[in-house]
């Protein structure tokens, strides 16, 4: 008999495990929709403070002549498209269910819920999009365009230039290096070079 009653009560223990959870989990929606619809635009807030980060460090770099990456547009894209479409949308939601209720009195139970799961639904895209948006570097230097330049008029290929030359050009190879610079007499030609490695 005792066997027959363990039984009968781990399956009614598994049965009410099975019903009372999910019901935990609708009503949590109803219970904490403030706290559902806080979240949302505390973390939308802070995905417009980071996609202003970004937008300044997009200007600098193209300031500096410098190509966006792919990524970094994608991004700013997918964050307009998120706060200006879908947060708002939710946030207007919420005013209006706000308008239709006098003061709060008496809330639409069926709207708060799926206000409540739209909330936690945009919360976790927007979380998303806010750990997408660190980026390391949000441009790349360009490749310089081939520039022709007519040949510099009385360069005299010498040895002592020419280790002079690759030393320059090597330099400007280098995306660490930001600014060459020749120097020494006037007069021994240090314009002719610097018209030789333009060409």
């Amino acid at each position: 008999m005792e066997f027959v009653i363990a039984i009968v009560g781990s399956i009614v223990a598994k049965a009410v495990e099975y019903t009372i959870s999910p019901i935990k989990n609708h009503v949590k929606y109803l219970s904490n929709h403030q706290q559902y619809v806080e979240t949302l635009k505390d973390r939308a807030e802070r995905l417009k403070d980071a996609r202003v980060r970004v937008q300044h460090s997009v200007d600098a770099a193209k300031r500096n002549g410098e190509e966006i990456e792919g990524e970094v547009d994608k991004w700013l894209s997918a964050v307009d498209n998120k706060i200006l479409e879908q947060v708002e949308k939710v946030m207007q939601d919420e005013e209006k269910a706000k308008k239709k209720c006098s003061i709060g009195l008496c809330p639409n139970f069926r709207t708060r819920y799926k206000l409540s799961l739209r909330a936690e639904e945009e919360a976790k895209a927007v979380a998303e999009l806010l750990e997408h948006g660190k980026f390391e570097r949000v441009s790349y230097r360009a490749a310089p365009q081939g520039i022709v330049v007519a040949p510099v008029k009385g360069y005299e290929e010498f040895e002592s230039r020419t280790s002079i030359l690759n030393g320059i050009m090597e330099a400007l190879k280098d995306d660490s290096v930001s600014v060459v610079g020749v120097h020494g007499t006037g007069g021994i030609g240090k314009t002719t070079l610097v018209k030789e490695i333009a060409r």
